[in-house]
Formats: C-alpha cells, structure tokens, sequence
C-alpha cells in the first residue's frame, strides 16, 4: 500500500456529492486518504480519472481499460448488481471488486408489491380514468382479490423473499422458480416450487429477480408473455434487459398482459418517446427501488467499509472475486 490514497468516485451526482464517502473513508483509514468525485462515462474514466487506488461507482460500467489506465487495486460497486464491471479483468489485474449485498432487502421487496398491487388494484387505470373526466369502476375491471391470485417470482433471492412475505400476508398464493435452488429450499420458505414453463402458467402477477447473465437476458420473450395470463401483471426490478421490451410493449398493445411496473429498463435513462413511459397500463420508477433514507445511509457507509476491508486485502462478505486472492 501506498502512504496515501485516492478513491474516485465516478458518478458523484448520484448522490450530489461525496461528503459521506469522505468521512467514512477517514475514520476506516489510517494514513491520507483522498476522495474525489469524477463525473464521466465508462469510456471517459482513462483520460478523466488518472491514477486512482479505489475505483467507486454507483451505475457506471468499469472496463478493463479503465482498470489499467488508473492502476487501482478495488473496483468497487456501491449497489448489489455488478453486470457492467468486468470481473474477469479485475481478477486478471489482482484487483478486488466489491459490491454491498443485502442493504436494501426490505424496500426492494415492498417497492415489487407495491408495483404489483398498483396494477392489480388498477390504479394507472382509475388515475387515467378521473383525470380524463370518466369516472368509471369500469375503468380497471376486472378487478380480483389477492386471495385469488398467484404472486410469482423468477429467481428467489433475498429481495424476492421478502416481497414474497409481504405478498403473502396480503393473501396471495406464492410460487418461485429458482435453479439454483432445490425444491425443499423453496418450499421451506413457504413458496411452490415450480419450473419455467409454470411459473409463466401459474402467475398472476410475476416478478422478476434474476441477476442478468447471457442466460438470462431475453429471458422474458414473445413466447413468455404469450404464455402468461391475458390479465397477469408483470414486475421488473432486477435488470431492464433481463425483459423484451419490444416484446412486452406488443403483449400490451394487444391487450396479452394486463400490465407492467418497471424499476429498470434496457437504457436508462430512457428516450423520451419510450412508448413504455406514456401507457396508462404500465407504472415506470427510476430505478429507487432500492431507495429510502435509512437504506442510502446504509449504502454508503458499508459500502465505504467494503471498500477499506478489500483495499486492506480481506475477503469480507461484499469481495466478489475473494477465490482469486487464497
């Protein structure tokens, strides 16, 4: 290690500054430490950067490029999803990437129901309805209890856990396909376990939790939504490629899918004339999901004590390369 140190945030306006990461960063460190915020894309982080130990990002991608034009030793995610961070690189470099898991299981998984019960309940649709003037019940129908209905997941993480609690208490039917779980691990937390094909048959309102991978991007086609119910919901807080946007958008025009909330999409974020963002049966937040004052705090303090951990060379819950480093 280095006398002092430089981290580098490379989206600071994500929070509007770096005060924070700065205190943080002092009171884990025991020698000078610097703590800059770089506003720049991906491509922009090897002429805007320079040398760096710590590379801190909240959306920005970090090539392998960006990793040997600034030296650094630690990428390191101030989010859970790590899809735009080439880990292969880093490990190659031996530098440690870190991500900050479970700080925001509980918004995450209010935000999906939330989602699903706007839409379940037709709220878009009275919105739409009132401020045109109808004033109609007829707006949403039907309208179906939860009671009868099937919240389903496609993967069953953390975050789908614990919005498959609060979809429960609210007294729908919970289902789950997850390869990477066995059957028993499903159901031991009070979901059905089923495969692909019956979630999509099963589900009235799907929420989708993969992490997206080259397995799993598209995973939502044409073919899925036709498969699902002409009145099934669908929810997207995971990744926006993981869905067919083009798919979905023809699913809603012909009256195939009942509706969609959408925390992420495939460019974000998106073009203003997105047709998604102007349908009364779609519901689009800007990726917050994760959002609320105590999880933001949370965020950037653990992630900053991730950070320190791996820049120290400890293999602490959040180093997603540790195998590298035995």
């Amino acid at each position: 290690m280095t006398e002092s140190v430089r981290a580098v945030m490379l989206d600071p306006d994500w929070f509007g500054d770096v005060d924070a990461e700065r205190r943080h960063f002092a009171e884990l460190l025991d020698r000078e430490v610097t703590v800059e915020g770089v506003d720049c894309t991906e491509a922009e982080i090897p002429e805007a950067v320079g040398e760096a130990d710590l590379l801190l990002s909240h959306y920005t991608g970090v090539s392998a490029a960006a990793m040997d034009a600034t030296g650094c030793s630690v990428v390191s995610r101030y989010a859970t999803g790590i899809d735009d961070i080439d880990v292969a690189a880093a490990t190659e470099r031996d530098a440690r990437v870190t991500r900050v898991p479970s700080y925001c299981d509980d918004e995450v998984g209010t935000h999906i129901v939330s989602l699903g019960m706007a839409l379940v309940r037709g709220l878009p649709m009275y919105d739409a309805g009132t401020e045109d003037g109808t004033w109609q019940w007829k707006d949403a129908a039907p309208v179906r209890p939860p009671e009868a209905q099937t919240f389903g997941f496609l993967a069953f993480g953390n975050k789908a856990r614990a919005a498959a609690e609060r979809a429960a208490a609210l007294g729908f039917e919970v289902c789950a396909h997850d390869p990477f779980l066995d059957d028993e691990e499903i159901a031991a937390l009070d979901a059905t376990p089923v495969g692909f094909e019956e979630l999509l048959d099963e589900s009235d309102v799907l929420s989708v939790n993969t992490p997206l991978t080259p397995e799993t991007e598209g995973i939502l086609d044409a073919d899925a939504f036709a498969r699902l119910d002409d009145e099934a919901v669908v929810i997207n807080t995971s990744r926006g490629k993981v869905l067919d946007e083009d798919a979905l958008l023809a699913a809603l025009e012909a009256d195939e899918l009942r509706g969609a909330g959408l925390d992420v999409l495939a460019e974000e974020p998106p073009a203003p004339d997105n047709p998604l963002l102007t349908r009364d049966d779609v519901v689009v937040t800007p990726h917050a999901a994760w959002y609320s004052t105590e999880s933001a705090a949370t965020l950037r303090r653990r992630g900053t004590e991730i950070a320190v951990a791996a820049y120290r060379g400890e293999n602490v819950d959040g180093v997603v390369n540790p195998n590298a480093f035995e």
